[in-house]
């Protein structure tokens, strides 16, 4: 897992010291249910595991280092047996009582806009996430991510990260359609892959799939 969120909340980690909180050191391939407390990422990263029916693991996001997750205040989410946090890396935690935060956030604005900002890029991205993992077709999702990454982190030269089987396993996508689905974008010079990862050449043509 090459993508992820991380540093939403670097300028709040001297105040997320200071507050009530427990410290966990968490191995790698550790996992972690949803609680009714919100964790803080020293170091390492966490991917977000939703588990489909058939058995397999679609990666929703990762989270990495000066973020909160899970970024939803809610004690009625989905269980265990749905949506897991799994390691992919020695991780350390501040753990903190959802309460707690809650608490500090109706004191502190500038705390409080930052949660309300994370809460609505996390739930837009679930909602499109995984209304596009269910409704659409290979082609969509993958353009679909396409299109997300460039305008959420506008990478130099529209350079994507992300190896293309470590895409397919994101956008929950059988590794035979997604080298086609690849296929027909770099025949119409759209896309460019490489060991660095995808390259968009013609991002306006890549929306074009969207219609």
């Amino acid at each position: 897992m090459e993508f992820f969120i991380q540093q939403d909340y670097q300028d709040f980690k001297d105040d997320l010291l200071k507050l009530p909180h427990t410290q966990k050191m968490i191995a790698a391939n550790e996992e972690i249910s949803l609680t009714n407390q919100t964790y803080f990422i020293v170091s390492g990263r966490v991917v977000e595991i939703l588990l489909l029916p058939d058995g397999e693991a679609h990666a929703l996001v990762a989270y990495g280092p000066q973020t909160l997750f899970p970024p939803l205040f809610s004690a009625s989410m989905p269980t265990k047996d749905e949506l897991i946090f799994r390691f992919v890396q020695p991780s350390t935690l501040w753990c903190y009582d959802n309460t707690l935060l809650a608490n500090y956030a109706e004191q502190h604005r500038t705390f409080a806009k930052q949660l309300n900002q994370s809460y609505l890029k996390h739930m837009n991205y679930y909602l499109n996430d995984i209304s596009q993992l269910i409704t659409s077709s290979g082609m969509q999702r993958l353009v679909t991510f396409l299109n997300y990454y460039l305008d959420e982190h506008h990478p130099s030269d529209n350079l994507i990260p992300i190896r293309q089987k470590n895409l397919a396993r994101l956008i929950a996508l059988n590794p035979t359609n997604m080298s086609r689905n690849i296929k027909k974008l770099k025949e119409a010079s759209i896309v460019q892959v490489s060991g660095a990862g995808i390259t968009v050449l013609n991002p306006e043509a890549l929306k074009t799939y969207l219609d």
